[in-house]
This record gives C-alpha cells, structure tokens and sequence, in this order.
C-alpha cells in the first residue's frame, strides 16, 4: 500500500493505487502547469530581453544617425568655413590684384601725364617759336605787299620778266636770251635757239601776263609779233590760262600757252624740234618754204600732240615720286610710332618690376648714366 504524507500534519496517509494514480495526475498537471507557467514567464523575460535589446540597438542606432548627422553638419559647416575662407582669399587676391592694376594704370597715367607735360610744354615754347616766327614773316609780308602795293603793275610785269629771263637763261646757256625794251613794239623776251656750235635754230617769242583774266587779244598781237621779228614759235606765259590750257600748258590758234612753272618743260621740247628742224633743214637746203614748214610743224596738231604727251608723261612722273614719297614718310612715321611704343612699354615693364623689389640687370638704352661723384654733378 501507498502511503502519502500531509504536508499540513505530517500525518502518512494510505493510498490506493487509484487514488495515487489521480494524485500522480494531478501532480504531472500541476508541474506541466508549473512548468508552463515558468516557461511562459520565461519566454515573457527573453522577449522582454529581446525587445530591450532590440530597443537599446535601435536608441543606439537612433543615437548613432544623431552622431552622423551631427559629424555631417559638422563637416558641412567646416567645408562652409573652408569655402569661405577661400572665397575671401580669393577675394582678397582678386583685390589685390586689382589693386596692382590700379597702381600700374595710375603709374601708367603719370608717367603719360608726365611725358604729356614735358611734350606740351616743349610744344608750347615749339609754338610760341613758331607764333614769333609766323609773326615776324607775316609782318614782313605786310610789309613786302604794302611796299609791293606801291609799286605800278609795270614794274610787277619787269620783275616777272627778269624771273623769266634769268631761269631761260640758267636752263640755256647756249641759247641767246635778250629782253624786249619796254616802249618797243614786240614781244618781252626774244629767245634766239642755238646748237652748242653757235648755229641758230630757230627764235621763240616770249610774252609775260599778270593779270586776273585771259583775253584772246592777246594772240592775235603775238601772230603780229611773230612775223615781224620773223620767229618761229609764239608762247604767252600767263597766271591765267584758256580752256585749251586747262592742263598748265596747250595750244590756242597756233600760239603756246603755258603756267610759269612749265616754262622749262615747254622750253625744252620747243627747243628740241627747233633743233631738229634746223639740223633737216640743213640737209635739205634746196628747200624755198623752210621757214613755213618750220612754222606748220611747231604749229601743227601733231606736234602739239607729242608735247602734251611728254609734258603728261613728266607730270605723271613727277605726280607719282611725290606720291612714293608720302607713302615712304607714312610707313617711316608708323614704324617710328611702334619702335617709340615698344621701347615705353618695355621701359615700363621693368620700372614696375624694379618697383616691386626685383633685381634687373641693367639694359644699355634704358638706364641713366650714373653719377659717380659731386664732381660728376657740378659739371
């Protein structure tokens, strides 16, 4: 028989086997509840625990992110920092070296405003010289035209027919230049043509005009003139010329016109054919019309024809060397101009480097010479 204590009295009490069967049951039941109950709890702890873990992972990786973001912002306000302190650097570089333009342009301005100076107060004693001097001439052309005023347009047309003799007969002196006596009937100045030889070739007559208008009349009296001196080539120098002379020189009814400063020209090639004729007529000395035929041809629209064309031809030539000649002192004047700018710049360019404290050897050409004692300076 089974016995079982009282846990109350302590008292052993006989069991049956049944009755110690339900007890045996009961007692499993209340252990597995027992052990349910721990195991519940315990399961209840570990997913505390868990869930305390988990919690703490989360606050530690809630904290974590907090700290990253906090490093993030950190270095975002440093790298704001860093950006600003270069911004300001190189604004401060930046200003700097506007700041050195500045001084360079200023430098620049005074050493042009200087140089500008010195130039304009060299150029205003040029123009007070030139002022003296322009005053002086002009008085003295007062004075000539007020003298020149008093004198009789005779004595003007003398003078004009001295210049004209003088420069004939400088230009030829194999040739027999004689002047007309005023009060004479004829021409100013009878130019007698002759060879080196002393042959005469032919005789040109010479009438000088000073006046303000052209007049026609005037060849009619030279024709006359020509005849009665039996010459061979008629020329009026005049200030005024015809339509047909528009040029500086041209025929009108047989009679040479010209402009003062074409008389040598047209005295050169009139000579020529003189010449010419004269050497032919010699050949042909059985001829009885040598004196017409002299005058038919330097009369002639052939003639005139070739004298035009050499007189264009030495006026274009003459016209072109005094355009070579401009074009030779524009290019001279540019390359001037840029060797004066390269030799400034240059010269500025250093003088600001040396400004700056760099050491520059010295260049021939841009340096002062150097004093090397008082006695240097006193002399």
């Amino acid at each position: 028989m089974d016995s079982i204590v009282c846990p109350h009295c302590n008292n052993t009490f006989e069991l049956s086997e049944a009755l110690a069967h339900q007890l045996e049951e009961k007692m499993r039941e209340k252990v597995n509840a027992d052990y349910q109950e721990k195991l519940e709890k315990q399961k209840q702890e570990i997913k505390k625990q868990a869930e305390d873990a988990l919690s703490l992972k989360m606050t530690d990786a809630q904290n974590e992110a907090k700290e990253a973001k906090l490093r993030n912002e950190e270095l975002q306000k440093q790298l704001l920092e860093l950006t600003k302190t270069l911004r300001e650097l190189k604004d401060k570089d930046e200003q700097r070296d506007l700041t050195y333009q500045k001084q360079l342009i200023a430098d620049r301005e005074k050493m042009q405003e200087d140089i500008s100076k010195t130039m304009m107060e060299k150029s205003h004693l040029e123009t007070l010289e030139l002022k003296k001097q322009l005053d002086d001439t002009k008085k003295a052309l007062e004075d000539a035209q007020r003298k020149a005023a008093q004198k009789s347009q005779q004595l003007q047309g003398e003078v004009l027919e001295l210049e004209l003799e003088e420069i004939l007969r400088l230009a030829f002196p194999h040739d027999e230049v004689q002047a007309i006596g005023k009060g004479i009937n004829g021409a100013d100045i009878r130019h007698i043509v002759k060879t080196p030889m002393g042959n005469v070739c032919g005789i040109i007559l010479w009438e000088l005009k000073r006046t303000k208008h052209w007049d026609d009349k005037w060849i009619g009296k030279l024709k006359e003139d020509v005849r009665s001196e039996k010459a061979h080539v008629p020329v009026i120098v005049s200030a005024e010329l015809p339509d047909e002379a528009k040029a500086g020189m041209g025929v009108k009814e047989g009679v040479w016109i010209c402009a003062l400063p074409l008389v040598i020209p047209l005295a050169e090639l009139l000579r020529k054919n003189l010449y010419d004729i004269a050497r032919q007529k010699a050949v042909n000395a059985n001829s009885n019309e040598k004196s017409d035929l002299v005058y038919r041809y330097i009369t002639s629209h052939e003639f005139q024809q070739q004298v035009e064309s050499l007189i264009e031809t030495y006026l274009g030539m003459q016209q072109e060397l005094l355009q070579e000649r401009r074009a030779f002192e524009k290019m001279w004047k540019v390359r001037e101009g840029q060797i004066e700018k390269l030799l400034h710049g240059t010269a500025h360019i250093i003088g600001s480097m040396q400004g700056r404290g760099a050491t520059i050897q010295g260049i021939k050409g841009l340096d002062l010479p150097e004093l090397n004692s008082g006695e240097d300076i006193l002399a």
